[in-house]
């Protein structure tokens, strides 16, 4: 792990320096905080926020899957939205708990019917949705979902222009930034996408690519994470001469996780679980 570490300068415009909705904005330094893929796994965020409490953080970027799958989505949700200047974007799984969706192959019943395995991954999810649904419903939280953009933009002081996606520009599901990918692959997935910079989740792998001038990175995912109870994510730091990124891991009680999910009789407690701690 390379860590970078920056004198914090106070500076008026560090709390709006990623409120969505506004234009693109170019700042005098920039210290940005990327996660994604948290899926209500507040025991995780924590890790996350803990690591990042003594690097001056301005401001962070949320990447989408916020809440489906974890023990804790309506706990997930406040914690976000009390972070300095946060902004937050849609992932597919948060349009699934808005919706009901599903992702192929079990998109619908329909296409699950003649298969045993994709009647019960059908049946599952749409009993986690309706979980995390119900909960966010409960606690008031589940309209804030529906505001949330596919897309944040950012211009750092250095020039470049930073893009935030969930899975890619076009998409909030499918292919998505990797290490695997292939030169052309990823040339693909990120064409016309005007920017420097492109930043997304969706396949939980930590990344750090560079094609044809544009960089391609992934912070991984904070609650459901490739390395067991190890929470990844990203800063991203900006003083106006070069741009510099970090990927970060905090560790992370897999054990709790888990025991909060059974306590609270999760539909996924199982699945989830069997990722978690590495068996899937």
């Amino acid at each position: 792990m390379r860590l970078i570490l920056a004198h914090h300068v106070a500076d008026k415009d560090a709390g709006q320096c990623c409120r969505p909705g506004l234009p693109t904005h170019k700042l005098a330094r920039v210290r940005l905080g990327i996660i994604a893929d948290i899926h209500g796994n507040d025991v995780a965020l924590r890790a996350v926020l803990e690591d990042a409490a003594r690097l001056d953080v301005d401001c962070w970027w949320a990447l989408g899957d916020l809440v489906l799958f974890g023990p804790r989505p309506a706990e997930v949700l406040e914690l976000l939205r009390g972070l300095p200047a946060i902004s937050m974007l849609r992932g597919n799984t948060d349009r699934y708990v808005l919706t009901g969706e599903q992702p192929a192959p079990h998109a619908t019943a329909a296409d699950a019917a003649g298969s045993i395995d994709l009647v019960e991954r059908f049946a599952a999810m749409a009993a986690g949705i309706g979980w995390t649904r119900g909960v966010l419903d409960q606690a008031g939280l589940l309209a804030s979902l529906t505001s949330l953009p596919a897309q944040l933009r950012l211009q750092v002081p250095s020039g470049a222009t930073v893009l935030g996606v969930h899975a890619s520009p076009r998409a909030d599901d499918g292919p998505g930034i990797e290490p695997g990918n292939a030169d052309e692959e990823l040339r693909t997935l990120l064409a016309g996408c005007g920017a420097d910079v492109v930043i997304g989740g969706h396949t939980h792998f930590a990344t750090d690519r560079l094609v044809d001038g544009i960089r391609a990175l992934n912070p991984g995912s904070v609650g459901m994470p490739r390395t067991c109870g190890a929470a990844s994510w990203l800063l991203l730091e900006d003083d106006g001469d070069a741009l510099a990124v970090t990927q970060r891991s905090a560790p992370f009680d897999v054990n709790a996780v888990v025991s909060d999910l059974r306590r609270r009789r999760h539909p996924n407690t199982e699945f989830v679980a069997s990722i978690l701690t590495g068996q899937r």
